[in-house]
Formats: structure tokens, sequence, C-alpha cells
């Protein structure tokens, strides 16, 4: 299968974002593999995080866009926790489940 790239942006709400790919010595100065940056407009990415791991770095930075979007004002602590979470169970219940993806593209479409 080939490997699916990242568009240049994503829409979260009403705003466009786009993607950023850090350099191994950025990533490692930051200590994280991603961060949401709204003023910016941007998601920050590590080029050396791959797979399941990038795939869940790049749902918790989602999940701080909507946190953004939608004003849950959340103090910081509270929003990574929230963040991490959702995204580990997810991410999780994606890779257990490999027939979940497809059944909810599916589904979303029908509106």
């Amino acid at each position: 299968m080939d490997k699916i790239k990242l568009p240049k942006k994503i829409k979260i709400g009403y705003q466009d974002y786009t993607f950023q790919e850090w350099s191994k010595n950025l990533a490692s100065s930051n200590e994280a593999y991603g961060e949401f940056f709204q003023k910016e407009k941007a998601i920050g990415l590590s080029k050396t995080d791959t797979g399941i791991s990038h795939a869940n770095t790049l749902l918790h930075e989602l999940l701080h866009g909507v946190m953004y979007q939608w004003n849950t004002n959340l103090n910081e602590k509270d929003e990574e926790k929230v963040c991490s979470t959702i995204a580990n169970g997810l991410t999780t219940v994606m890779r257990d489940n490999p027939w979940f993806l497809d059944y909810f593209k599916q589904n979303v479409k029908e509106g």
C-alpha cells in the first residue's frame, strides 16, 4: 500500500492550518513530536516521527485545534491531558479495529 502524504493544510472549524515539517534538531529542542500554533495557523510535526506514533501525534495536535476553535477555555495542563487521553484512546481503537476507519468514512459521507 502506498504511503499517503499529508496535504499542505487542514481545515478545523472555519480556519485553515498549514502543516510544517520539523527537522530532527527542532523537534528535539522543543522536546515534542508536534505542536499546534494558533496564531500562526500551523501544526508542526517532526519528520522523524513515523507510523502509529506520527498518526497519534497528528490526531493529538488536531484535537488542540478543535479545543481552540470551539473555545473550550481549559488551562494548558488540562487541555494537554484531554488531548492526550482522547488521541491515545482513539488511536488504540483504530489500531485494534481496522474496519473502523472505512466504516466511519463511508457513513460520514452519507450525512
